[in-house]
Parts: C-alpha cells; structure tokens; sequence
C-alpha cells in the first residue's frame, strides 16, 4: 500500500513541477521576443479563436426535459455510441436539501429513489434502483473510474452522502446492459462526468445554500486550462439538522485535478479526492414498533415523527440510540494516460488506489454499555486499460479492468464494553474482466451491428477473520455475450436492440454474509450461485418536427440464481428465477414564447419463482409473495417551465408512485416471522425559481412538497414535509 501511494504521490508531484516549468518558459520566452515573433504569436491567436468559434458553430441544443441543453460534438457521439444512455446535465438537477448524487437523479424514468431521508441518511443498496435492481448491479464511476469498491466489515453499502456533485458537469446514466464495456452490471451505469476545463480564461464557481432543517452548504470550483497544462480544485462542506430523530450530517469534500498534454498526443491525468463524513444514526421514534399497533404512529419525542430506525451493522448493538453516530474518510487516487495513434486509434491506461475507514459509536444506554469501533472498511486498488481503432466502417474495442477489492478487518476503541480486540481481513476479491467489441457500420453509417464479449472472474478469498467465521473461498467465471443492432434515420432519430446474457458474479458482501455464522437467518446451508440469463433491451429516440423530444425504451430481464440480499435480516441467496419487465416513456415538449413542459412514464413489473427465504421466514399468510420487494409498478414525472429571455425561469414539478410491496420486520432485528407490508403510492408537487441578479450572480430558489404530502420513499421512514431553500452562485 505504502509504495503504491509513494509512487502516487511522486508522479503527482513530477507532474505539477513540470507543470509549473512549462507556465514558466513562455514568461522568459517573451522577453526575447522580436516585432516578428510578436506578429506571429498574433495570428496563433486568430487562428485559435477562429477554431473556437468553429467548435461552437458545431455545438447544438436539444431540448431534455425542461431545459435547451447544449451537445458538443463528443457528447453528440456518444448519443450515437450508448443509444441506452440518458446526460443529465447541472441545469436539470432538482433543487433539495440534499447536495449528493443520489438527489438528482429522482425524476428520470426508470429510476427509484428510496431513501430513508432526503439527507444524511441514504448508505443501503436500495437508495438508488435502476430498472428495479439496487447497487449490487449499479456501477457507479467518476470520470469513468469505478467508486464503489469498499470492503465488507460490518456490512456493504454505496454511500450516497459521500459522492459529492463539486465540480460535476453531467450526470451519465446507463440502463442495463448494450455492450460489453461496463462488465459486472444488469441494473446499469451512473458516471459521474467533471466540468470541461475554459482555456481562454480561468474559471471560479462560488455557490452557498440555506434550506429547512439547519441544512446549508458551500461550494467551490476553480479550473483552467491554459495550453498543455489544466487544472482544477474542486470542493464543499454541507451539513444539515435532518428531520428524523438523531438524523443530523456534516460532509466536507476536496478534488484535485491535474493533466497535461505532450506534443506527440499523449495526455497524463493525476485526481486526488477527499471525502470526510460525520453523520448521526437516524433512532426509532415510535412508542410502538408493531406495525397496526396504536403505538406505531405515535412518536416518542414529538418534535420528530413518528419513524423507524436504523440499523447499526457490525457488532454496533443493532439498533441506534440517541447520540449514536459515524465518521468516515476516504481518499481515492488516480493516474491516467491516453495515447493517440494517428487520427483513428485511441489507448487509454489507468491505475487507482482506495483507502477508506469508518468509526462508529452507538450509546446504547438500554444495555448500560457503549459501542465504540473502527471498520478499516477500503483497501482497494486496480488496473485497467482500453485501446480502440477505427478501420474504414467498423471500430474495433478491447479492454482490461482488475481490481483487488477488500477491506482490513476491525477494531474496537476507548469506552466500547468488550475486551480490547484487532481482526484482520474478512474477504478480500480479485475482479479479472477482459472485453472485445467491434462495431460494424452499413449504409453510410446509419446502421451499426455491435456483437460483442467479456470474460468475467471472480476469486472470493477469506482473510484471518473471514476464516475465524467460517467463509469459505469462492471461484466463478464466465463469459457474457452481447449483441446489439442499431439504425439512426437521421441525427436525431435513432432505434436500437440489443440482447446480452446476464451474467453477474456474487460481490464480496453477498459471499461473505451467505455464509457468516452470525447471520439473523442461517443461509450457508443453501445453495449460492452466480446470476444468469437473459437481458433483452430496446429503444426509440427522435426529435420531432414539432420540436418535440420523445424516446421510448421497453425491457424484459430473465434471471436465474437471481442473488437476493437483504441488510435487514443480514442474508444473501439465490431466487431460482426472477423475472423483470417493464417500459419507458418520455416526453419534451418546447411550445415557444418561454414555455416548456415534459413527462415521463415508467411500467415496471418482477416476478419470482423458487425463493427459499419466503418460503421459510415470511409469516405462513404471505408465502403466496413472488415478485422482488420495494419495486412500484407505475411512477410518473412531469413539469412545466416559463424562461424569461433575461435568464429568469420558473418551473413546477410533479411526481406520483404507485404503491409497493415490501417484506417488512417491524423494525426488529432476527425477526424470523416477516410480513408483506403495502407500501402506500403518493403524489407530491414542487416549484422550482432562478433568476440573474447580475451578469455574474444568480439566485435560486425552490419549495419542495408545496402541498404537504405525506408519503415515504423507505416503508418506516416518513418523508419530509414542505421544505424550501435559497441558494446563491457567483461565476468570475
């Protein structure tokens, strides 16, 4: 670990010097500078603003939801190159209390946002669904480089809170699976993409934010590119009180970029990010915790409603008490290298390391004793590589990703009750993927064929405690199939369909909590298996002469060995089949004058066949249950807007989900007698405002829940009630 962040930090530094050696050599250049020289530095500087103003010739706007948002020419291609792919850019982020990436992607189709609070609190697979399947099958990258690789101690999570939008441009969003570059997924790809860089002029962002419940947050942006060198510092603080009891979050971020281009078409990147996070367990506060028990609704401290609580994992006394909380850090490094060859291939390398740890504290004053531990959660680090080539009318892609995934135990600190202990590793996983892909163009490019595969390998290793525990080694691989046909009428109407073979490894947590002795339901005696089956996917996307935007994506997923995970009841299995199917729908629409309006639709449907938990924990009444819990069959997503031509807009927004069925343990723990609760649909409405103040500062404003509704998007959680916020942003 020691010499790979040495060697980090060293090309870190070699790259900033020389940096800094090539902003100075055109100082002492333009001392020596003669009239001629001078005249032709001039005409260097027509002919770039000329190609500048070429390239913004060839930028378009389209409409996407509410908003014109500018392509470029690469942003342009990729339409064309992931047809299954939606950009949401800054400008369609809602406006919440939430300042985290889990808070913007709530209106798009296809997408579930299930949080237990709108902030702080949002650190369990099931916060963000795609097509109905949580982040076991999300990939979640930054810039492409993949962010959820922590370990296992005490538990697996994607925590929303500690990926920060700082700096970010656009939101990438990759449903299921079209080719084989994303590897180990079935719900799909979140990529987080960082602002372009202004060469003309430095550029600085300021923005600060007040919102209800204490909420307020800070955030920087800085960034340059003044010739071969670029830069950018990136970073926040936000914190908020939260709504639910004991729900209050401090979240502090930094971000380093440096990049430089060399005259022979390489480029070299060097990003150093910070993550700190201090957060309170949400506590019960119902003065019964049977659901239908007069009790459940009412709250034991009035000035928080009535909500479950969450759970505290890894030996942290299960539920949380008052003044129960964690911190957690993370660092992430990254070293990336790009070499053009000619004008038609492209080799892209990378190297990246995690170090990411977590302490934990719970009271727990109903036992007399306190909890009191460190979780060294992310010792990861990993490779990968890519080289693409165009020959004539087809590319030719191929590529390598390894990543040594795993965690480094854990260890109790001053105050915890128990004896002093340190445990070592619990799993660690070496993840060995390669991909080859050729994309077959016809017709003057209209039409492309892209079959492609990706070899998956997975090697599940126990470390010292992992073995103390009983988990065993675990070794899969496979290769996954796909093939997708594409045909593009003009520009902006495309059709596409693929097909590929569903195939997913366990990841480190399903392995190490199938088979842990300490599990609330014992599953190791039962079998576990990797995924399998079927993935089928299509889609429409065009722009109507009536300036209307439109797309239309139907899906139908069929799994065996379907790997059920649940956190609550701390087990991991196989469903023998599962199958999920379901549309997409959306709508643009820009009527002129200022006005635009959109909606959206989403029909999402799963059905389950063989599922041994069900079969043995749900209450005997239920066991008729076969579909995947926590999944609405209709939601909806609409809103209108007025652009005023100075800058000022204002929009209203809506949503309504349809109810849900949930598998539900009346918040408590080893709960071996479950229920299939209802969870209730809803409707809520929100306004969203900005407007210039100057030609440098904006002000926004929104009202979230303007009515009130009372709603939950987790069964147990109660969502907030009408909340607003002000925000201010300064460009210089």
């Amino acid at each position: 670990m020691r010499m790979s962040v040495r060697i980090i930090v060293i090309l870190t530094a070699f790259l900033f010097t020389g940096a800094l050696v090539a902003a100075a050599a055109p100082q002492a250049a333009a001392q020596a500078q003669t009239a001629d020289q001078k005249a032709k530095d001039e005409k260097a500087k027509a002919e770039a603003a000329a190609k500048e103003k070429e390239k913004q010739e060839k930028e378009r706007t389209k409409l996407f939801q509410l908003n014109p948002v500018v392509i470029d020419v690469v942003e342009s291609l990729r339409d064309k190159d992931v047809p299954n792919m939606t950009v949401v850019k800054t400008e369609l982020f809602p406006m919440t209390i939430g300042s985290t990436l889990d808070s913007v992607l709530e209106r798009q189709p296809g997408v579930d946002v299930q949080r237990i609070q709108e902030v702080g609190t949002a650190v369990d697979d099931d916060s963000i669904k795609i097509r109905g399947m949580g982040a076991r099958r999300i990939k979640v990258l930054k810039n492409g480089r993949a962010l959820n690789s922590s370990g296992v101690a005490g538990g697996y999570f994607i925590d929303w809170t500690m990926i920060p939008l700082s700096g970010a441009d656009r939101i990438e969003v990759v449903k299921g699976v079209g080719d084989p570059r994303y590897g180990n997924v079935l719900g799909g790809v979140i990529n987080l993409v960082s602002k372009t860089l202004r060469s003309e002029s430095p550029e600085t962002e300021l923005q600060a934010s007040g919102a209800s419940y204490g909420t307020a947050s800070l955030n920087l942006f800085h960034g340059y590119k003044p010739g071969a060198f670029e830069y950018s510092l990136a970073g926040g603080y936000s914190r908020s009180d939260g709504y639910l009891r004991n729900g209050g979050m401090n979240l502090g971020n930094a971000d380093l970029h440096l990049g430089y281009d060399f005259s022979f078409k390489g480029r070299l990147t060097a990003d150093v990010s910070y993550t700190a996070l201090k957060k309170g367990f949400a506590v019960g506060n119902r003065t019964s915790t049977l659901f239908g028990d007069p009790g459940y609704g009412l709250a034991v401290d009035s000035a928080y409603p009535a909500a479950d609580g969450e759970i505290m994992y890894g030996g942290m006394g299960g539920t949380a008490e008052p003044g129960s909380w964690w911190k957690k850090n993370k660092w992430t490094f990254d070293l990336g290298y790009g070499q053009a060859f000619g004008e038609q291939g492209y080799l892209d390398v990378r190297a990246w390391l995690s170090r990411g740890d977590r302490e934990a504290y719970n009271t727990k004053t109903s036992a007399n004793r306190v909890f009191h531990k460190m979780f060294y959660d992310d010792r990861s680090q990993g490779i990968s590589g890519s080289y693409r080539q165009t020959l004539d009318d087809q590319t030719i892609s191929f590529g390598l990703d390894y990543g040594h995934l795993g965690d480094d135990g854990d260890t109790n600190l001053s105050g915890d009750f128990r004896a002093p202990f340190r445990n070592g590793s619990y799993v660690s996983t070496k993840n060995l993927e390669f991909y080859a892909m050729d994309d077959i163009r016809f017709l003057d490019g209209k039409l492309s064929l892209l079959p492609g595969a990706r070899f998956i390998a997975y090697d599940g290793t126990p470390g010292p405690q992992g073995i103390v525990e009983g988990i065993p080694e675990l070794k899969r691989s496979g290769i996954a199939p796909s093939l997708r046909l594409s045909y593009s009428f003009e520009a902006e109407n495309t059709v596409y369909l693929s097909a590929a073979r569903a195939l997913r490894m366990p990841t480190a947590p399903e392995h190490f909590w199938h088979y842990d002795y300490d599990s609330g339901v014992d599953t190791k005696g039962l079998p576990f298996q990797e995924e399998d089956g079927l993935m089928l996917q299509a889609g429409w996307r065009a722009l109507l002469p009536s300036a209307t935007q439109i797309e239309l994506s139907p899906y139908a997923y069929f799994i065996s060995k379907y790997i059920q995970f649940d956190l609550i009841n701390f087990v991991a299995y196989n469903i023998d089949k599962a199958t999920i199917y379901g549309a997409e729908f959306e709508l643009s629409q820009d009527f002129g004058g200022g006005w635009s309006a959109f909606a959206n639709y989403t029909y999402q449907k799963s059905r389950t066949e063989g599922d041994p938990f069900v079969g043995l924990f749900v209450d005997p009444q239920d066991r008729g249950f076969a579909e995947i819990p926590g999944l609405p069959e209709h939601k909806a997503n609409f809103g209108v807007q007025f652009r005023a031509p100075r800058g000022f807009s204002a929009a209203f927004f809506g949503q309504a989900v349809s109810s849900q069925k949930v598998i539900y343990n009346d918040n408590t723990l080893y709960n071996t007698d479950l229920r299939v609760r209802t969870q209730d649909g809803f409707v809520r409405f929100d306004f969203e405002a900005r407007a210039p103040l100057t030609a440098l500062l904006d002000v926004s404003l929104f009202v979230r829940n303007v009515f009130g509704a009372v709603y939950q998007e987790r069964f147990g959680f109660p969502a907030a009630g009408r909340n607003f916020g002000v925000s201010l942003k300064s460009r210089f």
